[in-house]
């Protein structure tokens, strides 16, 4: 307990103690506490310091109450009322009870004990059962009187209430054993809660589900209560019991409201009450929860769901105690009997169902006997009606008649029939109780002789060592010292059955029949022992060998079949004899079988046993058919089946397009005959026999040709038919053969034979012409799958020859090594003579032909077997040879003399030739010779036109190969002499400008003024220029105001052109690949006259200002104020890399001093010079002018583009966007490449980053033009797409377009061009978009004016690119083309017209020839 608890402890008995103290004493009996006894005051004080429960009786006969803090928790609500109150007072509920023992201590002056005393008090409202432990110690006064009572108490409610509720439990546990039936345990339970406090009644309701119902469409039925039912007037319910019917109808359940809950307090526990007229079984189980009802008498119940099972659910409704409150405790405890209940239905319910499977197993059992019997005895008598004509019938056919084999067939069946029948007839009478026995006296010893030795001779056939060991029937009765009693049918049963196992399990060694006595359980017997050298039974067959039905698959036994009857049978008969059969085996050792006979008769009934002094002798022939005949004439069939011989011959007689058959079958009586009778109804086949599985797959193994289909039964010894057919489709050799399984098993059976494999299933009985049918249609359909199965094998030889020839031809073997080897493998798969292969390199002349590949075998002059099988139609040889002319008319490449005379082996051949073709060409010749007048077979022609194909195609490849290897050498040997040149046109720059310098120190250089357009050479050296810079990946940018610019000047042009060269090469050669820009800035610095060179185009007087800036690699500051002299070099390892001789610079100076000019020159070491050197300073110039003069700084945005800053440039959009400036146009440059292009598209895309793009921006010229500008320039710039996949081709057609005048864009096939015309017109479709221009104006805007295309392009041809660009919408499919070729005009004409081209010009190009064409089509798309 905690300090805090403890105080509180404390404070409140110092409250108590302060009471008491405080109390006015003196109106009572007692007076003052002052004047009380000081033993009084001092048990008083005991009394309030003391933690355990002290109640004070003072002063008889009031006997006035005192007590302490622990006791006031007894007291309850009489707290604080009870002090200094009498006793009357405070329990008039017990004052009587209490008074009287209170009198007898005073009395007596003697204590007194009490051990759960029950009392009914109310303490809390309500009269409440209780249970203490208390004791009364008498006080005595100074003059010996009892003046008070000292009671100290306990109470035990709480221990009474779970000692008596572990009762109930408990007994619920001890009654389980009596559970039978639901109904059953629901009495159990109503018994177990009757009579108890604390369930004072007990009502149990079932609600039965269905399938597919809903709740309100259910009944609830009252199965069991605790109150007695009355037989005449049922169960009589106390009035204050809501209505209580014997079944509730859920739906009027359902619709009833109960909204009334009425909330009761007792010892601080509040719960919730419904008020009801009836029971709420439909809301208790719809809700799964208990439900707290109030009665019309104020007492209480609980409705318990619990659901059992599916199909059935139950409530529990139990009274609750009125004298206990409704607390968790209590509904613990209901709910614990709630759950013991559960556990009671569902053992009922399973009791229940076991009796129900059991009684219909009983009912199926009686019904199975009552079959048996009725369907024996039906069938007995037509039976009986066949057997006895038949006989004479038989008895009448002369021996040798056709017929006699059929009714010899039919009677066999026929016993065998009766057999089974007496058999089943007999088991279903021990069964039923009914079989009637006959027990007489019996010469055991004779009669087992008797029977025994009709085998014999049986045994002795099969090769079988049988020994019958019994005693004179005097010595065994000496020995027995008593008479036997036996069924003579029944012993004869048990013998024969027993017999007849043994010659059917045995193949080699002995089988014995002993007769001894011998004592078995105190008791002397006679036992019947069958030991055999068989098979054996296996030790995990043993226990279950005598359970009907029961049979064990035995592997080596001579008959599979059998209804596993037999041995259980001999049991029962046995049994019937009051004896005992046991068994014990060893696999592939024997088998022994003991049956034990009592001795006398005291065990058999005595109404079966009859009593005569002579026996009956044995009489073979008292029944027409008697049970020795029919087992005996089953097993003679073993005799002629216990060697099969297979006469299968070396060498085969029978004609090849016979069918073969195997058939497999169980060699026992039935299947043999079974067997016999398909040989002969199967006589049209040849038939191979196998008498199981094991010897069919022997069969197949001998035989040279396997057989057109396998007949075969499921049931057979050794090898099962399914077990047969799993060994014939696992092995490759055997899983084509068709196979026909034969079963009188039911569907399942033929299921899992289909499932393994099967072709057909056949169930008995069946008839013969189906049989037949069903034989010849599989064979039928295995033949169509063997020769597809060959046609697809052959296909695909067929495709690994074609792909090794083109293997051969990709590896860039010799092509004549590659043909040899073709023609080698072909006359492996091809029968013929010999094939060889003609070439003739001139297409032209046929009297060139030569011999490439050549392979005949000269050993091998026998014809060829032909492999290629195909289905013979029997067609004659006219039809043949008109099929053959078809094949030749259809296919003109294909050439075939039957009889004709060869000049290369000089004899008469018939030969097939097959065109091989270069292109559209004739190349050569494919020949395969056979002997005169031999047939070609259509197959064989495919698989040579296929081979011919492919032969040509890789010729095709081959020379394709040689010529792109020649073009490639071509290529580079170009690109060497361009570099030759470069290198000396660098020396001769080297030369020139060394003159230059020799002049300038001799001062002998002449100025040649003139007038000459300043924008026009502007342009001329930043276009050589450009490339050379796009070259390097590097953006070159002039930047001048073409408004501010005079147009023409006056000055040497030559020498201008010569400043700007020298400073242009500079800062290309300077500056590494790929890395930062080129700034060329153009200017005019002062105007003397005044005049603007807006409105005059001439400028007298003025200085022009070129400003060059660069990102190279710099110059040391040492070395700029010698830059200009002349060999002066900064880096000489630089330089020398640069090819540089040091005098540009120098050049450049005195140029421009002999014009009156001046040259400077800034740098940074490395780092060159940049006229913004990143993103953030041209940013930060932009911000610095917005906050100068209140504007942004900018109208168009020119930005260079590379794949590698893509992020940079993002940001640097962001930012110039972020500025506020709405009208800002945005425009990337980009080096014309499909990198570049493509990320350009995709930002353009996303139109928060840029509004154009630039293509090819080292050859454009960009000014500082507005938007509208920009557009009037593209719409006056006409553009020539040149497409060619020749590259110097591709140079020489750009350059005579470029002196033209025209501007060239390039691809170097179909494709390419397709990506370019697109991002072309893309472009316009945005410039445009919020245009209203027609498609004609976007066609006259698009750069791309007109195309340009070789007509023999890779991927796609040039016919197949225009078409392409016919098929698109305007403008791009109103583009003019025009098609390069070096072929005659009239062959692409036609494929001109049709393709869409416009116009065609011829290889080489004649430059007026093209002017033409281009002044005609450019100037009609442009109107």
């Amino acid at each position: 307990m905690s300090l805090f608890s403890i105080c509180i402890g404390n404070t409140e008995n110092e409250e108590i103690i302060d009471m008491v103290y405080n109390f006015d004493w003196s109106s009572t009996s007692l007076g003052l506490m002052d004047s009380w006894e000081s033993v009084i005051k001092t048990v008083t004080g005991l009394c309030l310091k003391s933690t355990f429960p002290i109640f004070l009786h003072i002063g008889p006969p009031e006997w006035i109450l005192l007590y302490n803090r622990a006791f006031s928790e007894i007291l309850k609500t009489k707290h604080p009322y009870a002090l200094g109150k009498s006793t009357k007072d405070v329990w008039p509920e017990i004052f009587d009870i209490i008074t009287s023992q209170l009198e007898s201590v005073r009395t007596t002056g003697k204590g007194m004990f009490k051990k759960d005393e029950y009392f009914e008090l109310e303490r809390d409202g309500y009269t409440e059962e209780s249970y203490f432990n208390y004791t009364f110690s008498p006080i005595f006064k100074s003059d010996g009187t009892v003046w008070a009572i000292l009671n100290m108490a306990q109470e035990t409610t709480q221990r009474v209430l779970n000692t008596r509720r572990l009762k109930i439990l408990s007994e619920f546990g001890n009654r389980v054993s009596e559970i039978e039936s639901l109904e059953s345990a629901c009495h159990i339970v109503t018994k177990v809660l009757r009579n108890n406090a604390d369930t004072p009644y007990a009502l149990i309701y079932f609600v039965e589900n269905k399938l597919n119902a809903s709740l309100e469409s259910l009944n609830a039925r009252l199965i069991s209560t605790t109150f007695d039912k009355d037989d005449k007037k049922g169960c009589q319910f106390p009035e204050y019991l809501p209505e209580t019917s014997d079944i509730i109808y859920l739906a009027e359940d359902a619709n009833k409201s109960y909204n009334t809950y009425i909330e009761l307090s007792r010892d601080s526990v509040t719960c919730s009450f419904l008020k009801c007229e009836s029971w709420p079984i439909y809301h208790v189980i719809n809700e799964g929860r208990h439900l707290k009802i109030l009665l019309n008498d104020e007492s209480q119940a609980v409705l318990l769901p619990t659901k059992v099972s599916q199909s059935l659910s139950a409530v529990l409704i139990c009274g609750i105690n009125r004298l206990r409150t409704l607390d968790d405790k209590y509904v613990d405890f209901l709910q614990l009997i709630t759950n013991q209940m559960n556990t009671y239905l569902i053992n009922g319910q399973s009791i229940e169902e076991e009796k129900k499977r059991s009684k219909i197993l009983a009912d199926l059992n009686y019904q199975k006997v009552t079959f048996f019997q009725s369907i024996s005895h039906e069938l007995k008598t037509p039976l009986t009606l066949m057997l006895s004509p038949l006989d004479e019938v038989i008895n009448a056919c002369p021996q040798e008649s056709p017929t006699m084999l059929y009714l010899q067939t039919i009677r066999r069946n026929a016993h065998r029939l009766l057999k089974l029948i007496d058999t089943l007839l007999q088991f279903s009478n021990i069964e039923s109780n009914q079989l009637e026995a006959n027990y007489c006296e019996t010469n055991i010893a004779e009669f087992t002789r008797e029977l025994a030795s009709d085998f014999k001779d049986m045994a002795k056939t099969l090769g079988l060592d049988y020994n019958i060991d019994i005693p004179h029937h005097e010595e065994l009765n000496q020995a027995i010292g008593g008479k036997i009693y036996l069924d003579h049918d029944m012993y004869e049963t048990i013998v024969f059955n027993l017999c007849s196992n043994a010659l059917k399990h045995t193949w080699d060694g002995s089988i014995k029949i002993s007769l001894y006595p011998d004592c078995k359980d105190n008791k002397k017997m006679v036992v019947l022992e069958v030991s055999d050298t068989g098979i054996g039974i296996p030790e995990i067959a043993l226990p279950n060998i005598f359970q009907r039905f029961y049979r064990v698959e035995s592997q080596g036994s001579r008959s599979h079949k059998g209804t596993g009857i037999g041995l259980a049978l001999v049991k029962e008969l046995v049994t019937c004899h009051g004896g005992d059969i046991t068994v014990t085996s060893i696999v592939n050792q024997g088998t022994t079988f003991k049956c034990w006979f009592p001795i006398g008769y005291e065990h058999l009934p005595i109404n079966q046993i009859k009593h005569f002094n002579n026996i009956e002798k044995i009489n073979n022939s008292r029944e027409l058919y008697n049970n020795r005949q029919l087992y005996l004439e089953e097993s003679s069939q073993w005799i002629n089946n216990s060697i099969i011989q297979h006469d299968i011959m070396e060498e085969t007689s029978i004609i090849d397009q016979n069918n073969k058959i195997t058939l497999t079958s169980n060699v026992d009586k039935k299947y043999q005959v079974l067997q016999d009778y398909l040989a002969d109804v199967l006589k049209e086949f040849d038939i191979y026999l196998a008498c199981d599985g094991r010897d069919a797959i022997r069969v197949l193994s001998k035989l040279k040709k396997l057989p057109d289909l396998i007949l075969s039964d499921v049931m057979m010894p050794n090898m099962n038919g399914h077990e047969l057919l799993d060994v014939l489709r696992s092995s490759a050799k055997t899983q084509q053969i068709p196979v026909i399984l034969l079963s009188a098993q039911a569907e399942d059976s033929k299921i899992q034979g289909l499932n393994k494999g099967a072709d057909d299933y056949l169930v008995k009985p069946f008839s013969s012409r189906e049989l037949i049918t069903r034989i010849r249609t599989n064979i039928k359909l295995s033949h169509f799958r063997r020769e597809i199965l060959y046609q697809q094998y052959k296909q695909e030889k067929t495709k690994q020859l074609l792909l090794s020839i083109s293997n051969n031809f990709l590896s860039k073997l010799n092509l004549d090594e590659t043909l040899n080897y073709l023609v080698k493998e072909i006359y492996y798969r091809l029968p013929c003579e010999r094939i060889f292969i003609i070439s003739n390199e001139q297409p032209n002349s046929k009297n060139n032909d030569k011999i490439v590949a050549l392979y005949e075998d000269s050993e091998n002059i026998n014809p060829i077997t032909n492999p290629f099988i195909e289905i013979d139609n029997n067609e004659n040889n006219s039809q043949k040879f008109n099929n053959l002319q078809e094949t030749l008319n259809n296919n003109l490449g294909i050439d075939i003399c039957l009889d004709t005379y060869c000049d290369y082996i000089h004899k008469n051949v018939s030969v097939l030739s097959l065109e091989l073709r270069l292109h559209d060409d004739y190349w050569g010749w494919i020949k395969v010779h056979r002997p005169p007048n031999s047939n070609w077979l259509d197959s064989e022609i495919e698989l040579l036109q296929q081979i011919s194909n492919q032969i040509s195609l890789a010729i095709t490849y081959t020379k394709l190969s040689d010529e792109n290897a020649e073009k490639e050498m071509q290529i580079k040997s170009a690109e060497f002499a361009n570099y030759i040149k470069s290198q000396i046109l660098a020396n001769t720059s080297h030369v020139n400008n060394i003159l230059w310098a020799a002049k300038f120190e001799a001062k002998k250089i002449t100025l040649i003024n003139k007038t000459f357009d300043l924008l026009e050479l502007i342009e001329n050296i930043i276009e050589d220029f450009g490339r050379k810079a796009g070259d390097k990946n590097i953006d070159l940018i002039v930047n001048y105001d073409a408004n501010l610019l005079p147009r023409y000047i006056k000055s040497d042009p030559e020498r201008l052109k010569q400043v700007l060269s020298h400073l242009l090469s500079n800062s290309v050669k300077f500056t590494d690949t790929g890395k930062g820009e080129l700034m060329l800035t153009i200017s005019m610095q002062s105007q003397k006259d005044g005049k603007n060179p807006i409105h005059s185009q001439f400028v007298k007087n003025g200085c022009l200002l070129i400003e060059l800036y660069d990102k190279g690699i710099g110059m040391n500051p040492k070395y700029i104020q010698h830059a200009c002299k002349s060999f002066s070099q900064d880096d000489m390892s630089k330089t020398k890399e640069q090819d540089s001789t040091g005098l540009g610079l120098s050049l450049c100076k005195n140029l421009l001093e002999i014009n009156g000019g001046e040259i400077k020159v800034e740098s940074q070491f490395e780092q060159g010079i940049d006229a913004f050197d990143t993103f953030d300073k041209s940013i930060n110039e932009a911000k610095k002018y917005e906050e100068l003069h209140n504007k942004f700084a900018y109208d168009i945005a020119f930005i260079g583009l590379y794949e590698n800053n893509e992020e940079e440039v993002l940001k640097a959009v962001l930012e110039l966007r972020g500025l506020g400036c709405n009208n800002l146009a945005i425009v990337f440059i980009v080096l014309p490449n499909y990198k570049r292009n493509e990320l350009g598209k995709k930002l353009i895309a996303k139109k928060q980053y840029a509004d154009y793009k630039f293509e090819n921006a080292s050859q454009d010229i960009v000014h500082r033009y507005n938007v509208d500008d920009y557009e009037s320039r593209v719409r006056n710039n006409k553009f020539i797409l040149c497409v060619d996949d020749d590259p110097i081709s591709l140079e020489n057609t750009l350059q005579q377009v470029a002196k033209l005048g025209y501007s060239t864009i390039s691809a170097t096939n179909g494709q390419e061009a397709i990506k370019l015309i697109d991002s072309e017109f893309k472009l316009l479709k945005n410039t445009f978009s919020s245009s209203s221009n027609s498609d004609v104006d976007q066609v006259k805007a698009s750069r791309i004016s007109l195309i340009l295309t070789e007509y023999n392009l890779p991927i796609i041809s040039g016919f197949d690119f225009s078409r392409a660009i016919r098929t698109t919408s305007p403008p791009i499919s109103n583009l003019p083309i025009i098609v390069l070729t070096a072929l005659p005009m009239e062959e692409i004409q036609n494929k001109c017209i049709d393709s869409g081209i416009n116009d065609y010009l011829s290889k080489p190009l004649k430059v007026y020839e093209l002017e033409k064409a281009l002044i005609k089509w450019v100037n009609e798309n442009q109107q």
